[in-house]
């Protein structure tokens, strides 16, 4: 009976490929759910609604799956649409802040960290080695603390050009960038004697990276409030090479 019927079935299969496999989709779903002879004779009789059923639920099965993976691809997407943004944004900043010339090129530091002339462009909130801030904090400040003043917001050309706060390189020298035990963002520079250091911390963004060469003038940082501090400002310190240790110096006796 089965050889008898297998010609029947290739000839079903060469004229109508498509709905042959279906019919036998159907049959084996029919004979899953009812496991009687007269499974058969359901399929025959309902096998439109059935077809109909089947296409329907693959149709479902389909934007479901392309509905589930839009979900998980669009953070990826999103993320790295946003990730792209932001290294487009932070790449720019240092390519389009221009260095100050006025700091020539320096292996000890002479001029403000603002840039100006002396000290019109800052105002200290904390000296070296304050006494209050040691009261206050508990521990030694070596360096001074720098504000912008009126003067610098009213005449810096780089304030005017750029609506930031730009920290310059006072010496020529190699970078040290880094997040102190504090989370703020630090910049080292040694000149190329390797006498002096300078460090700027609280930069709510560095423009040079760990192991740049950089000139005294070229944009370092914009001033921030990143680590322990209490609101935007730049910690300056000047540190000098003693023996085998670098001994934290006041700044206003280079800068001013």
């Amino acid at each position: 009976m089965k050889v008898a019927k297998l010609p029947l079935q290739l000839n079903r299969i060469k004229d109508d490929p498509f709905g042959f496999f279906i019919d036998k989709i159907i049959a084996f779903i029919v004979n899953l759910l009812i496991p009687l002879p007269l499974a058969g004779d359901l399929v025959a009789q309902f096998k439109k609604p059935i077809a109909t059923l089947l296409v329907t639920l693959l149709i479902f099965f389909l934007f479901m799956l392309t509905v589930i993976g839009t979900i998980f691809m669009s953070p990826v997407i999103l993320g790295s649409s946003i990730l792209t943004n932001i290294t487009s944004v932070f790449g720019s900043n240092n390519s389009n802040i221009p260095s100050d010339s006025s700091f020539g090129d320096t292996q000890v530091p002479r001029k403000n960290p603002f840039g100006g002339s002396g000290m019109s462009y800052t105002t200290i909130t904390s000296y070296f080695l304050d006494p209050g801030y040691y009261l206050q904090y508990g521990k030694e400040h070596p360096a001074i603390d720098l504000v912008p003043s009126s003067a610098y917001y009213e005449n810096s050309l780089t304030y005017k050009e750029t609506h930031k706060v730009v920290i310059f390189a006072t010496i020529s020298g190699s970078v040290n960038h880094y997040i102190d035990t504090y989370g703020g963002e630090t910049v080292e520079i040694t000149n190329t004697n390797n006498t002096f250091r300078v460090k700027y911390i609280h930069f709510s963004l560095a423009l040079v990276e760990n192991g740049n060469m950089v000139r005294s003038g070229t944009p370092v940082g914009i001033m921030g409030d990143t680590g322990f501090s209490t609101g935007d400002h730049v910690h300056y310190e000047i540190r000098i090479k003693d023996g085998n240790t670098w001994r934290a110096v006041n700044p206003l006796g280079y800068i001013q």
